[in-house]
């Protein structure tokens, strides 16, 4: 195997480990939940739709961040890359601090703009209030993770998710349904259980920084720090991530809002389909931070016939693994589908909503590696953005909107609207590679 291939594996293959735990006991959550009927899958699903706003959200600042951090790696330069999580850091706990707001103060009024249904609003808040606080813990996990991956040290995340996940799969199971000595709390238990498991992960991630092993370091003194000129600097490329990242998840929220306008079923098809959807991306991780790693520290020293045959060898990897991850999203809907408790109207339409979605996964695996990972990469983050989000807010939205609430098409149909977004942003994506402008460093 080749030193390039032998870094891909370092990096994806931990990232890929730690998205397929993830996405197993996350689908053992949705199950037991799904256990419970209708009306708590949609609300739980409709509040795990916020809390993805902030992740997108998260993500995106890690996504800006992880420019710097990836160009100043290749550079070995470790002082900078402190300096670049302390300046974001700020950032991110901000987020955490208006999406507490909402999920504490607002959760009903929130709700209310998916859905009218009482019984859906009142069991949400209770999740909603009791879920409130991982705003902040999560968001700092997620950039701490995103450092440690881009320093090539993925394995260690994997294994704090594996744990924390496995806590949190646990702790649903035995709070949910009362098992033991424990009360049966039904959707008050699985809020109690995530509550408990990302406490554990950040107390995990700050251990493994106290211990000063890593190339990653946080002191309180970068924290409190402000470097005006650098965190202008880092703006300049981090701002159009996170912009983008922002109003891509509310465009995404979009779609969730005018599925629940459609009645409590398609919210519970939605939230099905997002737990198997979520299969298809278990590789995208992996491959995107190998992307980020590997171009943008080849950009960092200026190696850039180096960083562009790095990005040629991710896209085709990336397209072979995601028709591997499509059909495999395919054939395993047919039994997942089934453990569900709800109407055979919904198991139909769930599969059927796969199948295609499972055919069009190379498409939007392509899309997804070329934004994320070759343009943000060196730092063409404002193309990125205009790509992202001309595509999402001028083709996309419209669509679905017109089609399931104007038309009043079914479920199937109004994924199948989803698509033409893809097909144009695969194009334009496309032409940008070939221009080369994403070819730059960005921390001189």
């Amino acid at each position: 195997m080749s030193s390039f291939y032998k870094r891909v594996a370092a990096i994806a293959v931990p990232i890929t480990l730690q998205n397929i735990i993830v996405m197993s006991l996350n689908l053992v959550d949705n199950l037991v939940i799904g256990q419970l009927g209708a009306v708590p899958i949609a609300a739980v699903g409709l509040i795990t739709q916020l809390v993805f706003m902030l992740m997108i959200m998260t993500f995106g600042a890690a996504g800006g961040a992880s420019i710097f951090v990836s160009q100043y790696w290749g550079k070995k330069d470790l002082d900078s890359i402190e300096k670049t999580l302390g300046h974001i850091v700020k950032i991110t706990l901000a987020l955490g601090a208006l999406f507490f707001i909402m999920l504490f103060f607002l959760p009903d009024k929130v709700l209310s703009v998916f859905t009218t249904d009482v019984h859906v609003i009142e069991v949400g808040s209770v999740y909603s209030r009791a879920i409130a606080p991982t705003a902040f813990m999560s968001s700092l996990s997620f950039i701490i993770a995103m450092a440690l991956r881009t320093v090539e040290r993925a394995k260690i995340p994997m294994i704090i998710s594996a744990v924390a996940l496995t806590l949190n799969t646990v702790g649903t199971l035995t709070l949910v349904f009362g098992l033991g000595p424990f009360p049966e709390l039904g959707v008050f238990g699985a809020a109690v259980a995530t509550l408990f498991s990302r406490a554990f992960e950040m107390c995990l991630y700050i251990y493994i920084l106290a211990r000063n092993k890593t190339p990653i370091r946080l002191s309180l003194r970068s924290l409190l720090g402000f470097d005006s000129a650098f965190f202008k600097r880092m703006m300049k490329y981090a701002l159009p991530v996170i912009t983008n990242e922002s109003f891509w998840s509310l465009g995404i929220t979009m779609y969730a809002v005018v599925l629940a306008r459609m009645g409590t079923d398609a919210i519970a098809t939605r939230n099905i389909v997002s737990s198997m959807e979520s299969l298809g991306f278990v590789f995208f991780g992996g491959l995107a931070s190998s992307t980020v790693v590997l171009v943008g520290s080849e950009l960092g020293n200026k190696n850039f016939p180096g960083a562009e045959d790095n990005a040629r060898r991710l896209l085709r990897l990336s397209f072979l693994v995601s028709i591997f991850a499509g059909l495999l999203i395919i054939v395993l809907s047919r039994f997942l589908v089934n453990l569900y408790n709800v109407d055979v109207s919904v198991k139909i339409t769930a599969l059927r909503v796969m199948l295609v979605l499972g055919l069009a996964l190379p498409l939007k695996l392509f899309n997804a590696i070329t934004i994320v990972g070759i343009l943000r990469s060196g730092g063409d983050t404002r193309a990125a953005m205009l790509l992202e989000l001309l595509c999402l807010w001028c083709i996309g939205v419209p669509l679905v909107a017109t089609t399931g609430l104007v038309l009043g098409w079914p479920v199937l149909l109004v994924y199948l609207a989803m698509l033409p977004e893809e097909i144009v942003k695969g194009f334009l994506g496309l032409r940008r590679l070939k221009s080369k402008k994403w070819l730059r460093t960005v921390v001189e």
